[in-house]
């Protein structure tokens, strides 16, 4: 698992971003915003903190902050909207939203196509960017989080239980960090741990707990992430990739790609279909410019029957 904490920006309102995507793969990673997403296209699964649930189209997922989570899609790529949003854009009227984990990453709502429709139509708004438009977006928003808030089941974090939560975070990221800075070299859990300032034995346990892989499994599939990467470009040779990525030897390259490709590096590389989705280490994934943001969820509204209203 290749695992990453990814920088979600917010050009246009402070504390949210709202953005539309294909993907094949998506490495897992976290980020301090609460995260919604509604399939527009596809089968996607989603690996949750060690969890894999499957989804199809019209569904809604919801993640937690700092929720450790892996899209895969690879037989066919789906389309996604995403709406990331930082507990603070709550804080002047609902401050609680900071305390808040949800037990459950499937919405059920009990107005399914209000809040569909109310997503897609966000993201309209979002777009345009008529007069007043922030005002708009804030509506839908809240409408839409009173919603999850009626529907799903959560709890709040105060005190002891938030302190150790904000440790756990902290912690995660670093090891997250050193992993991602670290793995082209030949790194070891005592490293790591030398790094963190814990004993060997509590880091592992913490990494298989947390990260649902021991540190081997995971430090092997950054580089095989890194490596595909790489293979895709075309620039270098196989053998300059896998020294260059942090294996030590050919074939342990050759048995990650076994693994999670079915292939060798070169019956890989002879098999790439040139329009395949962009592939850096954080997967495969296409993301949408704001015509094509717009375009899509129009089609998908239409195509769903959505009939717009002035808001």
């Amino acid at each position: 698992m290749h695992l990453e904490i990814e920088n979600i920006h917010h050009p246009q309102i402070k504390n949210m971003n709202l953005s539309v995507y294909d993907v094949g793969y998506r490495a897992a990673h976290l980020h301090p915003e609460i995260e919604l997403i509604l399939v527009l296209k596809g089968d996607p699964a989603f690996n949750i903190n060690g969890n894999t649930t499957s989804f199809s189209e019209k569904d809604i997922i919801l993640i937690n902050a700092n929720e450790l989570h892996e899209i895969i899609s690879e037989k066919a790529p789906s389309t996604l909207l995403s709406l990331h949003i930082l507990p603070q854009y709550f804080e002047g009227y609902f401050p609680q939203m900071s305390h808040i984990s949800f037990l459950e990453n499937t919405l059920l709502s009990k107005n399914e196509r209000l809040f569909t429709y109310s997503f897609c139509k966000l993201l309209k708004i979002y777009l345009l960017q008529a007069p007043y438009y922030q005002l708009e977006c804030a509506g839908l928003i809240n409408i839409m989080v009173h919603d999850i808030l009626q529907s799903c089941a959560y709890y709040e974090m105060y005190g002891d239980k938030l302190a150790l939560t904000t440790k756990r975070n902290s912690q995660l990221s670093e090891i997250i960090r050193y992993i991602e800075e670290h793995s082209a070299e030949r790194v070891t859990l005592s490293d790591l741990a030398k790094h963190m300032q814990l004993s060997a034995s509590y880091l592992s346990h913490f990494i298989q707990k947390n990260l649902h892989r021991s540190f081997s499994e995971f430090l092997t599939y950054t580089r095989y992430l890194n490596a595909k990467a790489l293979l895709m470009k075309g620039e270098l040779s196989l053998i300059d990739i896998c020294y260059g990525c942090g294996f030590s030897d050919y074939r342990y390259m050759n048995n990650a790609f076994k693994k999670y490709t079915g292939q060798t590096p070169n019956e890989f590389k002879k098999n790439m279909n040139s329009d395949s989705l962009p592939h850096n280490k954080k997967g495969t994934v296409k993301s949408y410019t704001p015509q094509e943001m717009l375009d899509t969820v129009t089609r998908f509204m239409e195509n769903n029957h959505f009939n717009e209203h002035p808001i």
